[in-house]
């Protein structure tokens, strides 16, 4: 894995009349890791769904995403779709942790992890696959459905989704905040690790990375200003950035 992962430049949403959230600048190499833990409610999973291209940009002047060497093209109507993902955000470039588990509740483990991969054309090596079932702790729980394993479990089903197609770009939107403190730190503990291995760039947006693995990552820079038409905007930017300012279309 080689070659910038990351590269964001303007990147931002209105999200209502009086409040947006932009990433100014930021970007990441294999292997890097950032933290977003600006407080609740300033838009850590907006940056995240941005980052993802789940969320279209507004159009600011300047504004470019590109994930693994590859510029996002953003759609003409931006109020209505978010860009075509399927072209440059299969699973082994990026994967995406959410808070809860998200998994199909008719489909066993085994295929639930396998999914993306499955949608993607992509065979997984499975070695792999084996190593990551075995670090998270669930190779044999892989014929049970979403229902019939913990939550603990879930979310660990839901790392290993996530990471099997080694990505270069691994998403995390407070993967742990709804484990147990025993949980959180082997979870968070697995995700360094499997992230480590592969050489993953992880951004993290979590209010419980002050303690554990990640407290000393780096944090991304964050401050709410009010922009010359009058909106509050949230800033995200790389550490000690300077950048000039534009309004919010």
């Amino acid at each position: 894995m080689a070659g910038r992962v990351l590269h964001v430049r303007n990147l931002g949403r209105r999200l209502s009349d009086d409040f947006a959230v932009v990433i100014e600048a930021l970007d990441l190499d294999p292997g890097e890791i950032v933290v977003l833990d600006s407080a609740s409610g300033t838009g850590k999973s907006t940056v995240l769904g941005l980052v993802a291209a789940a969320i279209p940009g507004g159009g600011l002047e300047g504004e470019r995403l590109v994930l693994a060497g590859r510029e996002v093209p953003m759609p003409e109507d931006r109020r209505r779709a978010a860009p075509d993902r399927a072209g440059f955000a299969a699973p082994d470039v990026m994967g995406f942790v959410l808070q809860t588990a998200r998994l199909i509740p008719f489909l066993t483990l085994e295929e639930n992890i396998g999914l993306p991969a499955r949608l993607a054309g992509l065979d997984l090596p499975r070695d792999w696959v084996g190593h990551v079932l075995d670090r998270l702790g669930i190779a044999a729980l892989m014929a049970r459905r979403p229902d019939q394993v913990s939550v603990g479990q879930r979310q660990r089903a839901a790392v290993a989704r996530a990471m099997v197609a080694r990505p270069a770009l691994l998403l995390l939107d407070e993967p742990v905040s709804a484990l147990d403190p025993a949980n959180t730190e082997a979870v968070e503990a697995l995700i360094a690790e499997l992230a480590a291995e592969v050489g993953s760039a992880v951004l993290l947006a979590s209010h419980k990375a002050g303690g554990g693995v990640f407290a000393d990552a780096p944090r991304c820079g964050h401050e709410v200003v009010r922009d010359p038409d009058g909106v509050m905007v949230s800033l995200f930017h790389r550490p000690g950035a300077v950048l000039e300012r534009q309004a919010v279309a």
